[in-house]
This record gives C-alpha cells, sequence and structure tokens, in this order.
C-alpha cells in the first residue's frame, strides 16, 4: 500500500459460520479480543444499524459477515502503518485468521 491510498476491502462468506474483519494495529487487535472474548458475540459493528454487518462500513475498523453475505470495509492508510485484519469470532483470530498489511 502507498500512503495515504484510500482501499475499500470486499469480504465474501462462503463459509457456514460468521466472521468478522477488523483492522488496527496489534494492540487494537488485542482490545477487539478481549471485548470478543468478554461479549460472546459479535452482535452489531455495521452502522446500518441492520445487525448483520453486509453491505455496509463501519467507523470502528470492523464489519461482521455472515455465511453467505458480503460486507466491506474503506480504509485509507497513513505512512508508517502496519495494521492487521484479523477475524475475532470465536478461535479464528487465534488460529491465525489474519492478515498483515505494511504502507510504505
Amino acid at each position: 500500500m502507498q500512503a495515504g491510498e484510500t482501499v475499500r476491502f470486499v469480504f465474501t462468506n462462503t463459509g457456514a459460520v460468521r466472521h468478522d474483519a477488523f483492522i488496527g494495529d496489534e494492540a487494537a487487535q488485542d482490545d477487539h479480543e478481549m471485548e470478543m472474548r468478554g461479549s460472546g458475540d459479535m452482535g452489531d459493528m455495521g452502522e446500518d444499524g441492520g445487525g448483520d454487518g453486509h453491505d455496509s462500513m463501519s467507523d470502528e475498523g470492523g464489519i461482521t459477515v455472515e455465511p453467505g453475505e458480503t460486507g466491506e470495509i474503506t480504509h485509507t492508510f497513513a505512512e508508517g502503518d502496519e495494521l492487521l485484519i484479523g477475524c475475532h469470532e470465536a478461535g479464528h483470530y487465534e488460529a491465525g485468521m489474519r492478515a498483515m498489511i505494511n504502507v510504505t
């Protein structure tokens, strides 16, 4: 990624279980993981208030995508960003469901 670049990430859940996508640095990922463990459920992360997270963007950097649905996150990257996109449904992040994004 280039600094100042805005990217639209589109997530299509072709599986049978709910997933989420959360953008943040390692500390933010850790905080979100703790929140998820505490709540036991993603709930509504989409700003559309619909509860399913599809076809919405979140101002918190995350969405929930139900099976068979598609969701998106748009993010503008700053120089030096070292961010992750992680799924924090139960056990997913711990199992390695994450991607590193480096910005130059």
